[in-house]
């Protein structure tokens, strides 16, 4: 796509020596949600009520991946058709790779919309999946790099100095994420919040798209969103019943996670394993039994070290980790591997191969080393000084395992 400005994008012929200063594009972040959902249904069906000018207007979709299908087929089924036959500008667009380097990539530019992206070429399910790791409840990192980073890059390339109303579908039941929104308030970005400004709660959004389409607008999210084991759950476990395929895509990243760090279950104190199996979705977890048997496997050999609090060694302060893959086959032949260990060590009931416990009554830093044997597909990962660190703190000058292959 040519890098053009955007009063050239949107189609308006100005003279580049006129005087005429055009009105701001009308830029609207679509996150296939309830509320930017229901926006877009209210200024497409009355367009002169709210001053919209289709012509201005640009509906901007990052694709994170990982989207529930119920709710993709529900913006293709009845909004895609609304915005193609209004003529609306629709950006689909996506990280282009894991490095911020690899630039964003436009998945689709186009008046006349016909499909919604699953996804681009590096997707937050990629991300989990190298770095075996599950999105966290502690932070919105995955939301600002897959989402945030990736539509300010458009808008910097493609709008530029342009001046644009930049509308983001909060609802009045969202008031602290809205007030936040307008500090990024610059001489061109005008935030906008229309659903605050007409009063509209999620529950008015969802009434207004019942009244449009007769269906339920279900909740966008990634089916591997740890929040989705919160207030939402009852609605998660629907939807895993609904489409056993979706859940499995989630267990698929939390098994490994799990066997790297049994701290990373993907609801925090609960894994979704348990949340299955309390809500006997019995077709779920034997699917994901089978496909985790199907998949290649590793065993990885895992270090971590623990710095001490900056103001108490007794505490624990940051970690440091360590993954490296020492074997790939099946399952059969990993397990076989890892019971096979020269130390001679029982594998544990965790699965794991215990090589250094931490000193429960030691002061920081601590270390602790296991192998274990899971999926394959976690990609090699160590900071550039752990090994110095490592060998501060235990005392280990040979790294045993790194001949192995």
């Amino acid at each position: 796509m040519s890098e053009q400005p955007l009063e050239l994008l949107l189609g308006l012929d100005h003279d580049a020596g006129s005087a005429i200063t055009p009105a701001p594009a009308h830029l609207v972040s679509w996150g296939l949600g309830v509320e930017s959902s229901a926006y877009l249904t209210e200024v497409l069906s009355s367009p002169e009520r709210y001053g919209i000018d289709f012509a201005r207007m640009v509906v901007i979709h990052a694709v994170v991946g990982g989207e529930w299908n119920s709710t993709i087929i529900d913006a293709e089924r009845f909004l895609l058709p609304m915005l193609a036959e209004r003529g609306v500008r629709t950006v689909q667009i996506a990280r282009g790779g894991p490095r911020d380097a690899d630039g964003i990539v436009v998945l689709d530019d186009s008046r006349h919309p016909a499909m919604i992206h699953r996804r681009g070429p590096w997707t937050l399910e990629d991300e989990s999946e190298r770095s075996g790791t599950v999105p966290q409840l502690s932070h919105r990192r995955c939301s600002l790099k897959f989402k945030g980073w990736v539509l300010d890059q458009w808008i910097a390339r493609f709008v530029g100095r342009q001046r644009y109303e930049h509308v983001i579908g909060y609802s009045v039941d969202e008031l602290t994420r809205a007030k936040r929104d307008l500090v990024y308030a610059t001489a061109t970005r005008t935030p906008s919040h229309p659903l605050i400004e007409w009063g509209w709660t999620r529950a008015a959004c969802s009434a207004r798209l019942m009244a449009e389409f007769g269906v339920i607008w279900k909740k966008s999210a990634c089916v591997f969103c740890p929040y989705s084991g919160g207030r939402s759950l009852e609605s998660t476990m629907r939807r895993m019943w609904e489409n056993p395929e979706e859940a499995v895509i989630a267990l698929m990243l939390e098994a490994p996670a799990m066997m790297l760090n049994p701290n990373s279950k993907l609801y925090g104190t609960h894994s979704l394993l348990d949340r299955l199996i309390e809500d006997g979705n019995t077709a779920a977890i034997e699917l994901f039994h089978r496909r985790l048997e199907a998949r290649p496997w590793s065993v990885y050999d895992v270090r971590r070290v623990y710095f001490p609090a900056k103001d108490d060694p007794m505490r624990k302060g940051t970690a440091w980790r360590s993954v490296k893959p020492l074997f790939t086959g099946n399952a059969h032949q990993a397990r076989a591997l890892l019971r096979a260990n020269d130390a001679g060590r029982p594998v544990g009931p965790d699965g794991r191969l215990w090589l250094r416990h931490q000193d429960e009554f030691a002061t920081y830093p601590k270390a602790e080393r296991f192998l274990v044997a899971t999926v394959a597909g976690v990609r090699e990962k160590e900071r550039v000084n752990f090994t110095a660190q490592w060998q501060r703190i235990t005392g280990e000058v040979d790294d045993l395992f790194s001949g192995a292959d």
